[in-house]
């Protein structure tokens, strides 16, 4: 038998991480939207940024970073279709800073617009998602190629003026950090532990060959949970499990 207080502890643990990711990221989308409604051409010319309003969201961004151990990167990205041009000749914003340790530094990530149309960050879920729906939504774990090479999870809000779409306010936590916070819980527990996202993605893991963003191809966990917000789950593996998937990759 697996110790119901560990359980209850890493559930807590990963609870509050969940729960704080969502609210600063929903409290940086509506700090976003005040601060852009005073632009009235952020819908059709794309959001121009002066520089008491970039210092105001940089503020922002940097108060995120600040207050959370577990977030790495935040800021806030934009895309619009300009009068003048075509649908791959938009408008990109992209203010995003990244935490090491006490420093925080902005992304080295190219500021042109040649550059941004290059990296095209429509193309992420943590975009594409909450643009098309309107909607939070956790994704990962992936490896971030473009800010730092490691496996992330990024949780995203749309920012919204009204019910118009103007960008996404998003946070980053590294699997590393996750794996601070969380194994030592997990491992207390006693049987194998894991942390998998609403796909059954392994997030984290103290089942031996089992890392981060292998699929847990259970079916007693293969739903997602039900709930208003996309979310993490905590499973406890039985022993017949454990066995079928040594044997899987032996």
């Amino acid at each position: 038998m697996y110790n119901d207080i560990h359980v209850e502890r890493a559930k807590r643990i990963l609870d509050d991480i969940l729960v704080t990711a969502q609210q600063a990221t929903a409290t940086l989308a509506d700090k976003t939207a005040r601060l852009l409604s005073g632009l009235p051409l952020y819908h059709a010319e794309g959001i121009r940024l002066a520089r008491e309003q970039r210092g105001a969201l940089q503020k922002h961004i940097h108060d995120v970073l600040r207050n959370n151990v577990w977030c790495n990167g935040a800021g806030f990205a934009s895309y619009a279709v300009t009068e003048a041009a075509g649908e791959e000749e938009g408008y990109w914003t992209l203010e995003w800073w990244r935490q090491e340790g006490e420093t925080i530094q902005r992304a080295q990530l190219e500021h042109n617009q040649a550059q941004r149309r290059r990296l095209d960050f429509r193309l992420f879920e943590w975009f594409r998602q909450p643009a098309s729906r309107h909607l939070p939504v956790i994704d990962g774990p992936y490896v971030d190629y473009v800010c730092n090479g490691a496996y992330t999870m990024t949780v995203a809000h749309p920012v919204l003026i009204g019910e118009a779409f103007v960008g996404v306010a998003a946070v980053d936590m590294l699997v590393s950090t996750l794996d601070r916070l969380l194994l030592p819980a997990l491992g207390a527990i006693g049987k194998p532990a894991l942390v998998i996202n609403d796909d059954a993605r392994v997030v984290t893991s103290t089942v031996p060959g089992m890392r981060s963003g292998s699929l847990l191809k259970c079916q007693d966990v293969n739903q997602p949970a039900n709930g208003e917000f996309p979310s993490l789950r905590l499973v406890i593996l039985p022993p017949s499990h454990i066995e079928s998937h040594r044997a899987s990759v032996g």
